[in-house]
């Protein structure tokens, strides 16, 4: 079969031809001109993939018809719909059926709407049958139809018809070999014409008259029939009725807003528009609208005229202000808050234009009037009264009223006058906090705490007492204190400003968080307050509770800033119980694990202060060490911690709940109200909130705010390749945990498996670090890449004279190997992790002593309670999932005493898990601002997501 000679003169054809499965289709083909003129009979298909050749020979509007006509293809339709277009027959009698064929027909149905208005002006033929596209020429008329629809109802059936008129005259349509191209809008080929309709005419409606004259509805079904069918008729198209009335409907339209509850939190808005007394959705244009009607037995319709141009002018009106403007359901589903917001904003304008705003709800009306709260407060000692109203238009109710509907989350609040007050939402997130905490002493008022002040901060709160509350939030601002006379050091400024601060928060009965970065000198603040108040005639002692391994630390810089102070340690196995020995001391310095063992001996001591050093101790709030914490008694109680929230936001409520119990509500209202939404839905109002109340009772600076002389930090990330071997082992471990948790993904079973997993997370860390660790025995894996570097990058620091490291690894079996290879080579090293029993003994060594240049340390036992300044590199032989924990190793050389720039390394084994936990840090780590910085625990937090993305 000869090709069309693109260079050659061409026409494009599009041709109508008969598919035994898919009906009436249009394809588009080139066909080659004779010398004069006319069609010759060498032809091809016009595709997309072919129209660059014959671009030049185009008019405009063929692409697009090239394109949509190769669409509807049968090849291309079996493609599409999942089948080998090489196995036609097999498609069409096997799966061309059901749900498929529905599918196909309404593909088939849209392009083919798009084709046809396109193709007037084009040369269009009726396909032969020996397949040449251009066997008879049709035209594509310009001119449209229009149908008038015949009904006469008689005693027994109904009968209709309809009618076409074409160019001013009645055509003859039916039993004439009509063919029906498309449905929707209808277009029809006849006698060698296509054309369509004016009224954008469905083809249902006329396609059953094609090959009959007319339909008959017997009397049985003529009421359905005349109320489902006959209505859609006399609603869009002419009709001309015998039998029955059609009355025409012309008024003024009037405009509405029905106001529905969709359930108890929200609201649906119906935008209506009415004609007398047919009511239809304006969201839903059109020309006319039909009712149908029986009256004394005759049938009826109304046809409703509509005024487009007034409709049109309320719904961009409306479209302008809606409620949800930037949802997909603009009037549906409105919070109630939100709702009532906006209606209170809008009403008058609406009502203005002629939009009558209906209430349909059956339980009760609601007022339009926002509520307003008044705040008023007196101090009654250690106590805030608060003395509120709330105002509803002409009712001023007292706001204690309000307390159950904000506790319960209920919004709706009964007047007096039997309309219903929506509460505003900022009530259940402002005012929820305040009520759960507050008591009610006599019916009348809410009362609080002085600590829990900052509650109160809210819009309508008196200027004084906001001024009260500035005053606590900004440490900067509170009175000097003169430092005590016997104090044998010399306090830095800040020192000076943290001094001052833990006055004020005695004076004002407030427990607080010294919560300044490591090594900026929060025990010698905490020990000059101590100082000054023994010296200021305190005569009860006070109670330092910390981990076991500050002990010497504060026994150390008690004895040098304080000699004055007299001290008892209440530790170890011989310990007293007889608390008389206590009242002649000053400090009785214990641990937590001691204060847990001995709480029914210590809570009935009165202690003047309980200090709580390292206080993340007590972090989990459900722990034995938090709750035998909670039970001391004393005047006044400190907290002392670089980390006030180690992993999650409940660490905070765990501390306040020792330091000033209440301020936070209860555990469960804590989870519930800030915990949740703040970890999981990162709800920042709610994280502000939360900031702004804890805020007061927290002092955090940062090194590098205060220590301007402080040397700088710099953070290298140094990036190692694997061994061979190495590798190898690595890929294997990876694909057999991942195939493992695939499988159990797939059964969803993982969750109960997830130990597992983690353990082959803990084997992949390991191999990526040193698989000696994990292979001790295997000769072949004797060495790793990241260890090569972290041997080399040791000795380049040893060659530098003065120069010390410490070298942190939260695996101790890595420590060892470490250990065995320096005592190989003769380095000489100081050594820690959590078994080490004289901690001091190897600081101050390392301290002390020029010849011990290296310090090997667990990265937990390591993180608090050392001050080794005499370093200036710190290596990270293996991320952690905490990167604080990190912050606090490094902390440990970057601290006040420190003359030498600290050079922190982290060494990352590359493609391997720990680029991964870099990653996972930055997405899951959840930091505020300079006062706390919160991350989730990722640990607990994994997922399967997480997981699989761990093991790709």
């Amino acid at each position: 079969m000869r090709l069309v000679d693109h260079t050659e003169p061409f026409q494009v054809a599009y041709s109508i031809y008969h598919h035994e499965y898919l009906g009436y289709l249009i394809s588009a083909h080139y066909v080659q001109l004779l010398p004069n003129g006319s069609l010759s009979l060498v032809h091809q298909g016009a595709y997309p993939d072919n129209i660059s050749q014959f671009s030049h020979g185009l008019e405009e509007g063929d692409s697009e018809l090239i394109k949509l006509s190769g669409e509807i293809l049968p090849r291309e339709i079996i493609k599409k719909f999942g089948g080998n277009p090489r196995q036609e027959a097999e498609f069409f009698l096997k799966r061309f059926d059901g749900e498929v064929k529905k599918l196909i027909d309404a593909y088939i149905q849209r392009r083919l709407a798009s084709i046809l208005p396109l193709l007037r002006g084009k040369h269009v033929f009726a396909m032969g049958k020996d397949s040449y596209p251009a066997q008879h020429p049709i035209k594509v008329l310009e001119e449209e139809a229009s149908v008038l629809f015949h009904f006469r109802r008689k005693e027994t059936f109904t009968r209709y018809f309809p009618t076409i008129k074409l160019r001013e005259e009645k055509i003859e349509f039916q039993n004439k070999g009509a063919i029906m191209l498309c449905l929707d809008p209808a277009w029809i080929l006849l006698e060698g014409e296509i054309f369509t309709f004016e009224e954008h005419l469905d083809g249902k409606k006329l396609k059953p008259f094609l090959l009959k004259e007319f339909i008959s509805i017997p009397r049985e079904r003529e009421e359905e029939y005349y109320r489902k069918f006959v209505t859609q008729i006399v609603e869009r198209y002419p009709v001309y009725a015998k039998g029955f009335e059609i009355r025409q409907v012309h008024k003024t339209p009037e405009f509405s807003l029905l106001v529905q509850e969709h359930d108890q939190n929200a609201f649906s808005f119906s935008r209506q528009v009415g004609y007398d007394r047919f009511h239809f959705p304006l969201d839903k244009p059109g020309g006319t609208k039909a009712s149908f009607e029986i009256e004394e037995g005759e049938y009826l319709f109304y046809k409703v005229i509509r005024d487009t141009d007034a409709e049109a002018k309320i719904r961009t009106l409306l479209d302008g202000v809606a409620p949800n403007s930037n949802s997909l359901t603009p009037w549906e589903y409105v919070d109630k808050e939100k709702g009532l917001q906006w209606l209170s904003a809008h009403s008058a304008e609406l009502q203005g234009n002629g939009v009558r705003i209906i209430q349909s709800s059956e339980r009760y009306q609601i007022t339009l009037d926002r509520p307003e709260v008044v705040i008023s407060t007196q101090e009654s000692g250690d106590w805030f009264d608060i003395k509120a109203v709330v105002r509803i238009g002409a009712f001023e109710i007292p706001f204690i009223k309000f307390k159950q509907h904000i506790l319960r989350n209920k919004r709706e609040y009964l007047l007096p006058d039997g309309t219903v007050a929506i509460l505003p939402d900022e009530w259940f997130s402002d005012y929820r906090h305040l009520m759960e905490v507050s008591d009610e002493p006599n019916g009348e008022v809410l009362r609080i705490k002085k600590y829990q002040a900052p509650l109160l901060n809210f819009p309508s709160t008196p200027n004084g007492l906001k001024e009260k509350i500035r005053n606590l939030a900004n440490y900067e601002g509170v009175p000097e204190v003169t430092p005590p006379k016997n104090l044998k050091a010399k306090l830095r400024n800040y020192q000076e400003e943290g001094y001052n601060w833990l006055h004020f928060m005695k004076e004002q009965g407030m427990g607080g968080i010294l919560a300044d970065d490591m090594g900026l000198g929060k025990t010698l603040q905490t020990l000059s307050l101590l100082q000054s108040e023994y010296e200021n005639g305190a005569e009860i002692p006070t109670l330092v509770v910390l981990p076991t391994s500050l002990i010497h630390n504060w026994q150390k810089e008690a004895t040098k800033f304080t000699p004055d102070l007299t001290i008892h340690l209440h530790i170890g196995v011989g310990r007293t119980k007889d608390l008389a020995v206590f009242a002649s001391k000053h400090l009785i310095i214990t641990t937590y694990g001691i204060v847990r063992q001995d709480i029914e001996l210590l809570k009935d001591f009165p202690f003047h202060y309980v200090v709580l050093d390292e206080s993340q101790m007590i972090k989990n709030p459900d722990s034995k060490t938090a709750k035998a914490v909670r039970k001391l008694a004393a005047r006044h109680r400190l907290s002392l911690t670089g980390t006030p929230i180690e992993n999650t936001v409940m660490d905070i409520w765990s501390q306040m709940s020792f330091l000033n119990p209440g301020l936070l509500g209860n555990e469960s209202f804590f989870k519930k109200f800030y915990v949740l939404p703040i970890e999981r839905e990162s709800d920042e109002k709610r994280s502000e909130k939360l900031r702004r109340i804890i805020y007061p009772f927290i002092l955090r600076r940062k090194k590098e705010q205060v220590e301007k002389d402080l040397p700088p930090k710099i953070e290298k990330l140094h990036y190692c390749g694997m061994t061979s071997n190495q590798q190898s082992l690595y890929e294997e471990t990876k694909n057999t945990y991942r195939n493992y948790l695939m499988e159990l993904i797939s059964q969803n079973i993982w969750k109960k498996n997830k130990l597992n997993i983690l353990t082959g997370l803990q084997k992949l860390r390991q191999i990526a670090i040193h698989p000696k660790m994990l292979e001790p025995d295997e000769t072949e894996l004797k060495d790793s890449g990241k260890y090569q570097e972290v041997k080399r990058m040791l000795q380049t620091v040893l060659s530098k004279e003065g120069s010390k490291v410490l070298i942190f690894s939260q695996f101790v079996k890595m420590l060892h190997i470490l250990r065995d290879d320096l005592k190989e080579q003769g380095i000489t090293y100081n050594y820690l992790d959590g078994a080490t029993k004289d901690r001091q003994g190897q600081v101050d060594s390392f301290q002390e002593n020029d010849d011990i240049r290296v310090f090997l340390i667990s990265l937990k036992a390591g993180g608090v309670g050392l001050n080794l300044t005499a370093a200036d590199y710190v290596f990270i032989l293996d991320p952690w999932w905490n990167p604080a924990v990190e912050s606090q190793a490094v902390d440990r050389s970057h601290r006040i005493g420190q003359k030498h720039t600290v050079i922190y390394y982290k060494f990352i084994t590359k493609d391997t898990i720990e680029e991964k936990i870099l990653n996972l840090q930055r997405v899951k780590a959840k930091l505020s601002d300079d006062i706390i910085a919160v991350e989730e625990d990722i640990y607990k937090s994994l997922d399967a997501v997480d997981l699989e993305e761990l093991l790709k």
